[in-house]
């Protein structure tokens, strides 16, 4: 979907959120592995759901300029290079990030860019009314806001965090630059609902400034998941005025292996807890086509397997009175889809892997979601 056509501007103005797709493949592609900014409309500032990529998705968000027809937002004079812009986008307009399990394609980006992922010293000074600076600057004393500004929020449950902190910020893998105050974890407890403001904000000062603006009246609870042989992650965002939810998955699937984590009861247990009628999106994986076999899926899905979850959330979510039989409100954005390079399935030798993949959950679709598959850099409204 281009969201500079028309319709989907129309869409936009009446949708509740956006996503920035910073990276929507499933690896090999160094430059555009999992990561979507988020955000509700009419907000400037995002959380990232995974971080694969940062950089090439925000240079190619960046490039066109029809951004600042969704986002408020603005550069320094000094940042007239598009690597200028991007370092820019991502200090100030980032809030945190929200990962899902701790493999390198879903970390990356963040590791790469966090040597320049702080604002400057003088920050407060800029004649700049959008993004962190924005929400900030009126209550902040310029003394003491480089500390403030500088720190980000990685979230996650216990297993990513201790997996990044320990294997990856350690002065070895990757300098400790939490340990030098550029970061600061937040370890979540599964099942249990978060202030999205507790969680990304670590001050008292920063939640004050956000009483009337994303990501304030939101909440995060986290959900573990089964990929293959290590825990992964579902959060259910939700809109604590509308009651909307959105939920995000980090990789799952069926596992190469006798490991003792039930995938499907996992994503029910995730299910269970999602309102039918208030459900905006569901950001799914979906490595691979119908003919990956089973013996070599790693832990991801094919769109054979994502139907059938999807008749199971009408069975097991909240459904409202009457009850609910289709999905056909909501989108499924499609993630992690992994580049083809073996032989194409021969019904599909014209097909790239994206547009086989939209066509195998397309042809088969019992509950009438609304397929997307993202595009890196266009923005999606929810």
């Amino acid at each position: 979907m281009n969201y500079n056509d028309l319709g989907n501007y129309i869409a936009c103005k009446r949708s509740s959120f956006i996503t920035i797709p910073l990276g929507t493949g499933g690896g090999l592609d160094e430059s555009n592995l999992s990561a979507f900014l988020f955000t509700k409309r009419g907000s400037s500032v995002f959380i990232a759901f995974d971080a694969g990529t940062l950089w090439t998705g925000a240079q190619s968000f960046l490039r066109d300029t029809n951004y600042a027809t969704y986002f408020n937002i603005t550069f320094p004079p000094w940042a007239t290079q598009i690597d200028q812009q991007v370092a820019w986008f991502i200090r100030n307009h980032v809030l945190g990030y929200v990962i899902g399990h701790p493999h390198m394609d879903h970390i990356q980006g963040m590791v790469q860019a966090s040597p320049e992922d702080y604002l400057p010293s003088n920050a407060l000074d800029m004649k700049i009314d959008n993004g962190l600076i924005g929400l900030l600057k009126d209550l902040l004393n310029p003394i003491l806001g480089t500390s403030i500004l500088t720190k980000k929020a990685i979230v996650g449950l216990p297993f990513t965090i201790n997996s990044i902190q320990n294997h990856i910020f350690n002065n070895v893998l990757w300098p400790n630059l939490p340990g030098f105050g550029r970061y600061d974890y937040f370890t979540m407890i599964e099942g249990r609902g978060y202030n999205l403001t507790d969680v990304i904000f670590l001050n008292d000062t920063q939640r004050q400034s956000l009483v009337n603006t994303f990501p304030n009246n939101a909440q995060l609870t986290a959900y573990s998941t089964c990929h293959n042989d290590i825990q992964s992650t579902a959060f259910i965002y939700n809109d604590q005025i509308t009651a909307e939810q959105v939920v995000f998955f980090s990789d799952t699937g069926i596992p190469s292996g006798n490991y003792n984590c039930d995938y499907q009861q996992k994503i029910y247990n995730v299910w269970k807890n999602v309102r039918i009628d208030k459900l905006k999106a569901i950001f799914l994986e979906c490595s691979y086509p119908n003919n990956q076999s089973e013996s070599q899926l790693f832990g991801h899905l094919r769109p054979k397997d994502i139907m059938p979850l999807l008749v199971s959330l009408l069975d097991l979510g909240v459904q409202p009175t009457p009850r609910m039989k289709s999905l056909s409100h909501v989108k499924l954005i499609v993630q992690h889809i992994k580049p083809l390079v073996n032989q194409t399935p021969s019904a599909n030798k014209r097909l790239n892997i994206r547009q086989i993949i939209y066509k195998e959950l397309t042809d088969y679709n019992p509950v009438g979601i609304q397929v997307n598959i993202p595009t890196q850099g266009e923005p999606i409204c929810i």
